[in-house]
């Protein structure tokens, strides 16, 4: 016997008439959608500041001689979403200028230059193919710093992480004029 929906107009609701077997079955697939609606709800995206201005961003972090790190990714990317959660979170928490763009965005942002851009625009200034893609920017929007492309194994991540800040703050120190402090 199959399970019939009837409708009762004069009392509008929904009844439904199952076997036994029917009832379990049903009981089961309604118990998996509310916990994959609470699985969605435990995975929600963890976000990171967005890009608004980068010329103005990267003049903050370089006024700390640390680098301005973006992370270009995609909306319900999986691999963004546990870097995140997992690296750059904490970073932004140790006092790192942490921010991401979306590579399919078109939203206005102001680039480097001034100027408006976008995060399609700049994932094409910069080359970028995959998500996610790291970048560690230092004066002028130059790109100094090894950038971290992909989600390579969590073993290594943060190691990867550790010479591309190494680097950036290198390239910060020598981009100074010698003098400043």
């Amino acid at each position: 016997m199959s399970i019939t929906k009837l409708f009762h107009p004069e009392c509008a609701r929904f009844r439904f008439v199952a076997s036994g077997q029917q009832f379990w079955f049903f009981l089961r697939v309604l118990s998996l959608i509310v916990l994959s609606v609470l699985a969605g709800a435990a995975w929600a995206e963890t976000p990171l500041p967005p890009v608004r201005n980068l010329q103005q961003s990267v003049r903050q972090a370089v006024a700390k001689d640390q680098p301005l790190i973006v992370m270009f990714s995609l909306p319900s990317c999986p691999f963004c979403e546990k870097l995140r959660r997992t690296q750059y979170q904490f970073l932004a928490k140790d006092g790192y200028l942490v921010q991401q763009i979306e590579i399919t965005d078109r939203t206005p942002v102001i680039g480097f230059d001034g100027k408006p851009t976008s995060g399609v625009r700049l994932a094409k200034q910069f080359g970028i193919n995959l998500a996610p893609t790291v970048l560690f920017f230092g004066t002028g929007g130059k790109e100094i710093g090894e950038r971290i492309t992909g989600a390579p194994t969590a073993d290594f991540y943060g190691a990867f992480i550790d010479r591309a800040l190494k680097e950036s703050a290198k390239a910060i120190k020598d981009q100074k004029p010698s003098g400043a402090a």
